[in-house]
């Protein structure tokens, strides 16, 4: 058998030839390998000389005697990483960086090759200038330390490998084409098609949980009481929801400036230019206030329609809601019934802070009593002869939350009653406002909010005054608002002005000291008196979770009354949620663990996100069926044994070492 050399102008390309052709060819052959930089040992005869490129053949031909077989490999993409690609956007600056001009010349070549060419291709290697253009990416096949300077975007493609033309050559000059050789070939031919159908495949998958999400979208676009529509510049309709359609008879594809201007000549000139909003459209019998926005990014235009009289009614439904709480604090700190430590020692906080005028912030899982500790809080402190008024943002839409809040003058736009409309925060003055959910308000929402808690002033839509106002904030949320400002989903500045004295509330689950008293609080309350218990129901009862906190509990024992015939409070008459949680924690606790660690490794494995939400949904399909405060807990708990990692924002569940040795051994 000839003598099989490789030779290869660098030690990392050298390796990654190496280690393909031991795959191909195991023992078969023994490769010397040798680099231009570290030399060449003498003169090489009689052998089959390997050469990683052109330009290394260049370096090396003097030291390559003439009765030698000569290959120059021909190296391709590794397939297996250009996944890694598909994200980048087209017409990106894009800085190819390799270890020579010609091996960056081929990559660049391979990308187009393989259908990357809309983009803006910037080769570089040691020696040349550093391109002066913008980069938005940068990609290179395994030469990472290679790269001038620090750049944010940096996608490593990994080593180029040996394409399968070159290998088939090798074998046939070593005269090593037998069947075992022709099996191996064959073998690396298919696991080449393998790599490409496993990307088909992923990209099957993306787009199929692509196309749901968009079905999913636009089931809520059509949930919405607003018209919303999306054109392009030249009037083409792109998207368009069932309200917008029926207000307009029209339908996808459609032009909306040539419908409209059918149907009215001065109808249709607001559609294109400047962005506007609470434009009046009278169309017909009826008025809306229509929005405009231009997106760059999508070069369309949104269009949301909202219909005058609809809004007036909402705001009417509002108040007398309004009106019906008679703008008091139902609660007091007796109010807050509870046994355990925890509770006392944050019923004292509660009765201190309440003493302050600072700002307040109350976190807590939904159920858990935050809006009774405001209320409490108002009850204790000097404004009590105040008013005490509340709004949930998360049930009212940016527009509504803006009048409502700050108010607005008469004529600020359609419809507005003469004399305008007084805001919540002056109705509050002198006393206290509770913002629950505030973690779900919108940036300009917070904005303008934290302009009122800075200046203590409040200016109304369409107002040129502004108008002083006392009014302490108690704000109220279940989400971790400090995540959301790392994320940039929630001012930072306002976060802190409202987080000046905090409580956090725990859960049920937490406290579970509290259960009893609770329960037989609101038994006593909606019963009357007081039932026994037989230890079994009494077990069930400690052991559940309790994922809609206090909440929950009052839930249940207004479910276990409704089935209450007499006698002792038996299993009989518990929820079905609240039994077949028990069960399934208590009998399969093993079996709940492996479900949860399967089902995570194999999202991972596909590449797709899954979080408590997704567990929960998949859950519901099998015996344990948790909610998704439920998966949270069990998540929490395998987080602390270290068999989940927990991201945050949308990162997502992954499985750890720990966790899949653990499927492993299980």
């Amino acid at each position: 058998m000839k003598r099989f050399v490789v030779i290869s102008s660098a030690g990392p390309t050298l390796r990654d030839v190496v280690a393909q052709l031991e795959e191909i060819f195991g023992e078969s052959v023994e490769v010397e390998s040798y680099t231009v930089a570290q030399g060449i040992p003498g003169k090489i005869r009689d052998a089959l000389v390997l050469i990683s490129s052109a330009l290394t053949f260049d370096e090396c031909r003097s030291s390559l005697d003439k009765t030698c077989e000569v290959v120059i490999a021909n190296r391709t993409l590794n397939y297996a990483h250009l996944d890694k690609l598909y994200s980048v956007p087209e017409n990106s600056s894009l800085l190819i960086v390799n270890d020579a001009q010609q091996t960056t010349d081929e990559v660049i070549e391979l990308l187009k090759m393989i259908g990357f060419t809309k983009y803006h291709f910037h080769p570089y290697h040691p020696g040349c200038p550093v391109p002066t253009d913008s980069i938005d990416y940068v990609i290179t096949p395994g030469e990472v330390d290679l790269i001038p300077g620090k750049y944010p975007n940096v996608i490593d493609i990994g080593p180029r490998i040996l394409d399968i033309t070159t290998i088939i050559e090798i074998a046939k000059l070593l005269k090593m084409f037998n069947a075992k050789i022709s099996e191996k070939i064959y073998l690396i031919s298919a696991k080449y098609m393998r790599q490409i159908i496993s990307l088909g495949k992923e990209l099957h998958v993306k787009h199929e949980v692509l196309k749901s999400l968009n079905s999913f979208l636009f089931e809520i676009i059509n949930s919405v009481t607003d018209g919303i529509i999306v054109y392009d510049k030249s009037g083409k309709i792109e998207l368009i929801n069932t309200i917008a359609s029926r207000i307009l008879d029209l339908a996808e594809g459609s032009n909306i400036i040539k419908e409209l201007k059918d149907q009215n000549k001065k109808l249709g000139g607001f559609l294109i230019g400047n962005s506007l909003e609470n434009y009046i459209l009278r169309m017909e019998d009826s008025e809306y206030l229509v929005t405009k926005k231009f997106s760059d990014s999508t070069n369309c235009y949104l269009l949301t329609i909202k219909n005058v009289r609809e809004r007036i009614n909402m705001e009417n439904t509002l108040k007398n809601e309004l009106k019906k709480q008679g703008y008091r604090a139902k609660y007091t700190f007796t109010d807050l019934i509870h046994h355990s430590s925890v509770m006392k020692d944050l019923t004292a906080r509660g009765r201190k802070l309440a003493e302050s005028e600072f700002s307040i912030l109350i976190y807590g899982e939904s159920g858990t009593g935050k809006e009774i500790f405001a209320s409490a809080i108002h009850n204790a402190s000097k404004r009590k002869n105040g008013p005490f008024l509340a709004v949930n943002f998360s049930a009212l839409p940016d527009e509504l939350i803006e009048s409502e809040l700050f108010g607005y003058d008469e004529g600020a736009f359609t419809g507005a009653k003469r004399g305008g409309k007084v805001g919540l925060f002056e109705l509050a003055n002198q006393g206290t406002l509770f913002l629950d959910e505030i973690g779900d308000i919108s940036m300009k929402i917070q904005s303008r909010l934290l302009r009122v808690l800075q200046e203590r002033e409040v200016l109304k839509v369409g107002g040129a005054k502004n108008i002083p106002v006392d009014v302490r904030v108690v704000a109220a949320t279940n989400r971790d608002l400090s995540d959301m400002v790392k994320n940039g989903s929630f001012r930072e500045d306002l976060y802190y002005r409202i987080k000046k004295l905090y409580l956090h509330i725990p859960p049920l689950r937490e406290r579970k000291e509290d259960i009893w008293p609770l329960f037989n609080h609101f038994l006593v309350q909606k019963n009357g008196f007081e039932l026994k218990l037989t230890d079994d129901a009494r077990s069930l009862l400690e052991s559940y979770d309790w994922p809609g906190n206090v909440r929950e509990l009052e839930n249940n024992v207004e479910y276990i009354l409704s089935l209450y015939e007499g006698g002792l409070i038996d299993r009989s008459v518990l929820s079905e949620d609240l039994l077949q949680w028990t069960q399934v924690a208590h009998e399969s606790p093993n079996g709940m663990v492996s479900f949860f660690l399967n089902t995570i490794r194999q999202f991972n494995e596909e590449n797709l996100l899954i979080g408590r939400r997704k567990l929960s949904s998949v859950s519901r399909e099998t015996r344990f069926s948790l909610s998704e405060q439920q998966v949270r807990r069990v998540m929490e708990g395998l987080a602390s044994k270290g068999l989940v990692q927990m991201g945050k924002g949308r990162v997502g569940l992954k499985l750890t070492r720990a966790g899949l040795a653990y499927l492993d051994h299980s």
